[in-house]
Order: structure tokens, then C-alpha cells, then sequence
């Protein structure tokens, strides 16, 4: 089995550690596609050009322009071109990340002990400089486990995330995948209800569908944290989107029989009046804002509501078809 590293590029400050992670693989991807979203096509013009176009004559990079239509578009279009093309597993690696030397090695170890559709490792958070300085709350008893390689089936991890709103799973950088799912991570929804603002949470809980995913308990990499990143503006679109998806993840885990009613309940009952408590002035969210109280007490109508409006608050309504990203 090979890999595909697939980069959403925008940040060519960090090209040159990334570079150097991925010719320091103990088992190199196949491949490397970069997407250039930059606003100057800056990954296009250093790749391009010595030195380092000579430095990764080792790797088989290709770097194209992106579709400069947002951070998820830019994805979309590398699932797009990986399907040309698919090996039987893929990476999804943000430009301000970093693989530490065994990613690939153990992730294909992974991938080799049976048919899972991901594989999730452990990462550390970092500083900008790249040092690591904490970890996420992983469930004592994942973490505490002694076996390195963990299979977690979908009511396991529905009831650890979406049943307590939260991602102890990390970002789309630190899972792989088999190449099956590079259409379903084009469809951000599950049982037709989006999970925009939570792609990679949602992405992990999809595969768990098809099967156990597998969990490296290792920590293999790092997110690299800085003043650019969405969560450095709690007040921002990217914020308002993911704590709203916490709602819909609970709502579609009830209705898929991942979580019980009673889970549900008990997310919507948490989570509902802290969305107005935040954003309550927030023009944008006026409309969300006013069916919360009656969506936390668990009303019915509420609920489709909720999904309506989230349905356009979430972009679902105007998604374009992918064949329309092409460059």
C-alpha cells in the first residue's frame, strides 16, 4: 500500500519543514499534490525554482494553483485531483503541520492489520516555533491503554466526541485514509445533516460507520498553533460554525443509533444555551439564537427548525457541485 500526501497550501513561511518532514519519512508518500491557495502562488513559484526544486528531487511533488474559493474548497479540489490518480491511502496534511519520521510507517502498519477506513495517531500541540507544550484530553482509558493500536468502533467514538462535544481526535493532519473515502470527505454531512466547522471530527466519525478506526496511541506529529488560526478569534464565522456543529453532530449520531436519545439530550440541554450566551448579539446568529432554548428542552419542531436554518447558516443550501472547482 502507498500514500498520497495531499496539501491544502496558504502559508509558504512553512514550506521548507515541511519539506523536510516529508523527505525524512521512514516510508515516503508515493506522491505529494500541493494545492496553492496562496494569494501570490508562492508555493507554485519556490518549487519551481532551485534550490529547492533540486533539494526534493527525491520526492514526486506536484504543486498546482488552487481554486482560491476557501480553506474547504481548497480540499475538496485535492480529493478531486487524488481520485485521478488514487493510490490505497491517503493524507490530508495542512501546510503548518509537521509528521514526525515514522508517520507513514506506522500509519501503514495501521492500515495493514485489517480494513479500516482511517487511522488516527496521537499529535502534540505546539508552539508557532514548532515546540510541543501540551496534549489533547484523550479519554483515560485510550490513553492509559497498553496496546499502541487501539480499534474504536462508531458508538465508542460518537459517545466520546459527539456526545460530550469534543475533538480528542486532532485535524485531518494527523489521520490517514483508505482511498474509498476521499468521496465521502467530500460530503460534509452525515444521515444529510452537515458537520461544516467540524470537517475533520465529522470525517472521523464517518469512517467509523464502515468500521473500527484505527487509533495510533503514539503521538506522531504536531499542530503547530499561531495568531492565524480561526480559534485565535472566538468570535469569528470558522467558531460560530464549529460549536454549531456540535449540535448537528449530536442530532444525526441519534438518528444514525449512534447515540442514545438520552445522550442526545443531554448535549442539546448543555450545548444549546452556551451558543446564545456567546453569540447572542451576533446579527448572523439571530435567527439560530431564537430556537435554541426550545431545541434544549428537546421540542421536536425546534429540531427541524434548527436544521433548516443550519442547512443555509452552514453553506449546505449553496454547495457547488466539485467538477465547478477545477482550475
Amino acid at each position: 500500500m502507498q500514500f498520497t500526501t495531499l496539501v491544502p497550501a496558504y502559508k509558504p513561511k512553512y514550506l521548507i519543514e515541511l519539506l523536510t518532514a516529508l523527505r525524512h519519512q521512514t516510508v515516503k508518500p508515493a506522491r505529494v499534490i500541493i494545492s496553492d491557495d496562496s494569494p501570490d502562488q508562492a508555493f507554485v513559484a519556490m518549487l519551481s525554482e532551485d534550490p529547492i526544486k533540486r533539494a526534493i528531487a527525491d520526492l514526486k511533488v506536484t504543486v498546482l494553483p488552487g481554486p482560491r474559493s476557501g480553506a474547504y474548497n481548497n480540499f475538496r479540489r485535492l480529493l478531486q485531483l487524488f481520485g485521478e490518480q488514487p493510490t490505497e491511502l491517503f493524507h490530508l496534511l495542512l501546510d503548518d503541520d509537521i509528521p514526525y519520521p515514522s508517520f507513514y510507517e506506522r500509519h501503514l502498519q495501521a492500515h495493514s492489520s485489517g480494513t479500516i477506513h482511517c487511522a488516527v495517531s496521537r499529535r502534540w500541540t505546539a508552539l508557532e516555533s514548532g515546540q510541543p507544550i501540551r496534549d489533547l484530553p484523550v479519554p483515560t482509558a485510550v490513553a492509559t491503554h497498553p496496546q499502541r493500536l487501539l480499534g474504536l468502533d462508531a458508538r465508542v467514538l460518537f459517545t466520546q466526541t459527539a456526545g460530550m462535544s469534543a475533538n480528542w481526535l486532532g485535524e485531518f493532519s494527523n489521520a490517514t485514509f483508505r482511498s474509498g473515502m476521499a468521496a465521502e470527505l467530500d460530503d460534509p454531512s452525515l444521515d444529510g445533516i452537515c458537520f461544516t466547522g467540524l470537517e475533520d471530527l465529522g470525517a472521523f466519525l464517518k469512517a467509523s460507520l464502515h468500521g473500527p478506526v484505527g487509533y495510533i496511541n503514539d503521538h506522531l506529529g504536531y499542530f503547530r498553533t499561531s495568531g492565524e488560526q480561526h480559534s485565535a478569534d472566538p468570535m469569528g464565522r470558522p467558531m460560530k460554525l464549529a460549536h454549531l456543529a456540535y449540535v448537528a453532530l449530536a442530532i444525526a449520531g441519534r438518528r444514525l443509533e449512534k447515540l442514545t436519545p438520552e445522550q442526545c439530550n443531554n448535549v442539546l440541554a448543555a450545548l444549546c444555551p452556551l451558543i446564545p450566551q456567546r453569540y447572542g448579539q451576533e446579527a448572523d446568529l439571530a435567527e439560530l439564537n431564537a430556537v435554541m432554548p426550545a431545541l434544549a428542552g428537546g421540542d421536536a419542531a425546534a429540531e427541524s427548525d434548527f436544521l433548516a436554518l443550519w442547512q443555509v447558516y452552514s453553506g449546505a443550501a449553496a454547495r457547488r457541485p466539485l467538477d465547478a472547482l477545477a482550475g
